[in-house]
């Protein structure tokens, strides 16, 4: 029974991620899909998975840009006030070495909150959305 039940444990802590949000320059993401973390001691980055949001460095437009610091805004906002932030994640990485992960705030999943206020959309690999339409 006792090993059964530290099985369980173990099985339990693993599901949920032993990472932890961070601020950089003031900031716990850098945009609207990439947030600073701290994970197995080190500082590292997390992409939110099904989400994509304007780009603020490699903007195409000047509207893609201020849409972009407008999602910046609301997940930091959404962040910073939230009580419980969780990570969900199997630690894979994307090509730029950034966990790819959901963030639960508060039990709300930030992708779906972003697209659903319209400062992201749904990931597609294929089909990037051009912002300055």
């Amino acid at each position: 029974m006792i090993r059964i039940f530290s099985v369980l444990i173990l099985l339990i802590s693993n599901s949920f991620a032993d990472i932890q949000i961070r601020k950089q320059n003031d900031l716990f993401c850098y945009d609207g899909d990439t947030c600073y973390v701290i994970y197995e001691g080190k500082k590292d980055k997390v992409r939110l998975l099904d989400l994509d949001t304007p780009e603020i460095s490699n903007h195409k437009c000047e509207k893609e840009y201020i849409l972009g610091i407008e999602a910046r805004e609301y997940i930091n906002q959404l962040i910073s006030e939230g009580k419980r932030i969780e990570f969900e994640t199997e630690y894979n990485r994307d090509f730029f070495g950034r966990i790819l992960s959901y963030i639960i705030v508060d039990g709300e999943n930030v992708s779906k909150l972003m697209v659903s206020h319209s400062l992201g959309v749904v990931y597609d690999k294929n089909n990037k959305k051009d912002w300055c339409e």
